[in-house]
């Protein structure tokens, strides 16, 4: 089945044009990360991205394909060498030498510069044409996050709210949280299990932690980092929890599917933050409080026809009928029917098991090969991490409503740019704002979170 290395050698074809062989050999580089001693914290962010895409050296492996030097530091070998500087205002990434501040940076921002100085080095041992644009020197002003004052260091509360999903974003996201001081009960909704390519984007699992359940192998993982939140899993959808629990009034969303968040959303959730990525080219943030004449989750992510070509490759593939893929998860039957269409399949191994999951699982191994599971990407470690970063952020901000605005596209290759937010309205054909176009739905609505 998929390999990290395969997973990062997909992703890096698809953006180059290239075969996977190709960029199997592109990816085995070597970055040495040399750190002003206060930097320390920094290295260790840009180094562990670093690790799940290409190779982190040590001064006594020889000669690197890149030095990456963080603050006044002197460079341990003869180069080529990237530098970074930063500071409380931002970060400056250059091939030239730079000018340093002696300031402390707090730890959410260091670790949304890491994503970026990644993405340089990356993009310099790489070395491509075809990569998404990245100019140097590249510039990241924390005034363009529009981070509340004060929030960073202000604890708070975080009950009430539940992640929904503990994939890539998911780990990126409690690897943000991490750094703000936040307590309470967290609960993490996840039915899926950890695959064998998950591990070169999700911070907190390792190979070991392959077959396992994502939602408690997330919560044992992460939960040293957070002595004062409470980390409860639950292997199951977020339709299974609410229809246990009751209504949620927060939903962290990090699924990675359109239907997923579409069905989310028809839970009616009084507060929705939520982040996605689009291969390795776009992080999308996305929030609304209920009730909203604003875009809902649902109008974010509505039906497109290539969810229809997505469905039917996959049940063609599969050997099953359409309305199965529709399901979201492989049940007995279904199991079945798979394993008689392909033999190398052990049937009680993907019961209940995503289909997307399992058909991204055969196109890697080439058992399968359309157009359709060759787009199933998944992108590069430190696209995943700037997400949850960015999540975090939008939480903070709807936190001490600062959030008047409901999307926002970043560029992970490039400095994010606050005047791109935007407040999208609601899609006419959004199913779920469709039905709360009826009088009694609406007033349903309101009567459950007018008052919150």
């Amino acid at each position: 089945m998929t390999t990290v290395g395969q997973e990062n050698a997909r992703m890096l074809a698809s953006l180059l044009g290239i075969d996977e062989a190709d960029a199997a050999e592109r990816l085995d580089r070597t970055v040495l990360v040399t750190a002003a001693p206060g930097l320390a914290a920094a290295a260790g962010e840009v180094e562990d991205l670093l690790e799940r895409t290409i190779h982190a050296a040590r001064p006594s492996q020889g000669k690197p394909d890149l030095e990456l030097v963080l603050g006044p530091a002197e460079p341990a070998t003869p180069g080529p060498h990237l530098y970074a500087s930063l500071n409380r205002r931002g970060v400056i990434v250059d091939v030239e030498p730079l000018r340093h501040l002696d300031e402390d940076v707090h730890p959410l921002l260091t670790a949304l510069a890491a994503c970026h100085i990644t993405a340089a080095a990356l993009h310099q041992v790489i070395s491509s044409s075809s990569l998404p644009r990245l100019g140097l020197p590249l510039s990241v002003d924390f005034a363009e996050l529009g981070i509340p004052e004060g929030s960073l260091n202000t604890p708070f509360d975080i009950s009430g709210a539940v992640l929904v999903g503990g994939g890539a974003v998911g780990n990126g996201f409690l690897r943000a949280l991490r750094h703000v001081q936040v307590r309470g009960t967290l609960p993490i909704v996840d039915p899926k299990v950890v695959g064998e390519g998950n591990p070169n984007r999700c911070l907190y699992f390792t190979n070991d932690d392959v077959n396992l359940p994502k939602a408690p192998t997330l919560a044992q993982a992460a939960q040293a980092d957070f002595p004062e939140l409470k980390l409860v899993p639950h292997v199951c959808t977020f339709g299974e929890l609410v229809a246990r629990t009751g209504l949620v009034d927060t939903a962290i969303v990090t699924v990675d599917s359109r239907r997923a968040r579409r069905s989310l959303q028809k839970e009616i959730p009084r507060r929705v933050i939520d982040a996605s990525t689009t291969d390795a080219r776009a992080v999308i943030v996305h929030s609304h409080s209920q009730p909203t004449d604003g875009a809902c989750l649902a109008c974010i992510y509505r039906h497109v026809p290539d969810e229809h070509a997505r469905e039917r490759s996959i049940a063609e593939g599969l050997g099953i009928d359409i309305e199965m893929v529709r399901e979201g998860f492989i049940t007995a039957d279904a199991a079945a029917r798979i394993a008689k269409s392909h033999p190398s399949v052990e049937m009680g191994a993907i019961v209940g098991k995503a289909y997307d999951t399992l058909f991204k699982e055969l196109c890697s191994a080439q058992a399968l090969l359309t157009p359709e599971g060759r787009q199933v990407l998944a992108p590069f470690a430190f696209v995943s991490a700037l997400a949850g970063v960015l999540l975090v952020i939008e939480l903070l901000r709807s936190n001490h409503r600062a959030a008047v605005t409901n999307y926002w596209t970043v560029d992970p290759w490039r400095a994010p740019i606050g005047r791109l937010r935007r407040l999208r309205p609601r899609v006419p054909d959004c199913e779920f704002c469709a039905d709360c176009a009826d009088d009694d739905a609406r007033r349903l609505v309101h009567s459950l979170w007018s008052g919150a």
